[in-house]
């Protein structure tokens, strides 16, 4: 009886400890995947509402997904501009032809979007901070912050 006990104490600890040893990671997520994992998002909360998260993934790319719930009156994508802008103002990387070549509109909002980009052109940590602008016809329906993770 008391060898069964020592082997159940024996097969007991060993297991604690494999587990212990297999679940911390001798590197760091963000080394041994690239940066991959990393997640940034902006809300629309006013005339447009809905939500588009940029996620590092695998490969050196950014996927960019999201969906525009209200806010959008006209069916006619090509009514509207989509882009990004710095806290001057100014355009830095235009999503437009992205955007409304997959977007179907059906009013009030519109269709899912998802697309890769190659990190030269977007990554998590280039557009935390931005701020992303909707338009119809030249106004700007709606801004929102992206805001890292």
């Amino acid at each position: 009886m008391s060898s069964k006990f020592y082997f159940v104490i024996f097969a007991l600890v060993s297991l604690i400890f494999v587990g212990l040893t297999q679940s911390t990671p001798s590197i760091p997520l963000e080394k041994r995947f690239g940066g991959a994992g990393a997640v940034a998002y902006c809300d629309f909360k006013d005339k447009v509402t809905g939500r588009f998260t940029w996620t590092n993934i695998p490969g050196n790319k950014c996927r960019v997904t999201g969906q525009f719930n209200t806010g959008f009156d006209s069916p006619d994508v090509n009514e509207y501009s989509f882009f990004l802008e710095d806290d001057k103002g100014n355009k830095v990387n235009d999503l437009t032809n992205e955007i409304t070549s997959q977007i179907h509109i059906n009013p009030p909002g519109c269709s899912p979007f998802q697309c890769d980009f190659p990190f030269s052109l977007t990554s998590v940590k280039d557009v935390t901070g931005l701020c992303f602008v909707v338009k119809h016809k030249g106004t700007t329906l709606s801004k929102g912050i992206i805001v890292g993770v």
